[in-house]
């Protein structure tokens, strides 16, 4: 017997509340641009506010709005998948359409070496959010930004990976064994929100983009950090210039 209603019917169906009501009952009336980068990573924020002139605000994540460039970045609200839906949600209920997720996630695979940087095409849901939005276990990123974003790591010489992610909230819970069996399936990262982000905007019908720099590797069947070492930070700055430009650029 199991008790837990069907994500599967569940997708289909109408919220009873949802972020547009939530933002009324805050009175919250943000008028933001369309377009955002959105980075889980509280350590980008200190570079990223030096790129340009924003103006910050705050509802359930830290919004700092580039008016003249016409897009917001967004951090602050914490990570994983969860974290993720409610800053998302908001975000798409204050006028959001276009969203390039940017940040770390660990390798899966010995090709995929720590600081490359990976284009993420698909993400495989072992969250707790995604199912709640779609049905399906694999959900795709928005093609048209997707290759978009692929375009302006190209002409900036970014030499890059192409591939899926498994996205799991259970960080101290990734096992040898799964790391084995996702290998097999050429899955290249880990982690922790990137499929609810695209489940999310997918029900939503908005366009999402998503790209990591590797910050640790999992393909040796351990866990091997690299977390804080100059190249990686490189290359988050690097990230975050693509992602401004896919954006804003005609």
């Amino acid at each position: 017997m199991t008790l837990l209603f069907s994500k599967k019917r569940k997708a289909g169906l109408k919220e009873l509340s949802g972020a547009k009501k939530y933002l009324k009952h805050l009175h919250c009336n943000l008028d933001l641009p369309k377009k955002a980068v959105i980075c889980p990573l509280s350590s980008l924020t200190k570079y990223a506010l030096s790129q340009g002139q924003f103006e910050h605000y705050n509802c359930e994540a830290d919004i700092y709005v580039e008016r003249k460039k016409g897009f917001s970045y967004v951090t602050g609200f914490g990570v994983g998948a969860p974290a993720m839906a409610m800053a998302l949600e908001v975000l798409i209920a204050l006028g959001v359409k276009e969203f390039v997720l940017i940040g770390l996630a660990g390798s899966l695979q010995p090709e995929v070496l720590a600081a490359d940087l990976v284009l993420c095409d698909g993400a495989l849901a072992d969250d707790g959010i995604s199912a709640h939005y779609v049905p399906e276990e694999f959900i795709r990123p928005a093609a048209v930004l997707t290759k978009k974003l692929d375009g302006v790591l190209h002409r900036a010489s970014l030499d890059h990976h192409t591939g899926p992610t498994w996205t799991t909230d259970a960080i101290f819970r990734e096992t040898a064994e799964e790391v084995a069996h996702y290998q097999k399936k050429n899955i290249l990262t880990v982690e922790m929100e990137v499929s609810a982000f695209f489940a999310i905007c997918t029900q939503k019908k908005v366009k999402a983009a998503a790209a990591f720099v590797i910050s640790d590797e999992l393909f040796r069947l351990k866990w091997e950090p690299h977390f804080g070492e100059k190249p990686i930070f490189q290359h988050l700055y690097a990230l975050y210039h693509a992602a401004v430009k896919t954006l804003t650029s005609k």
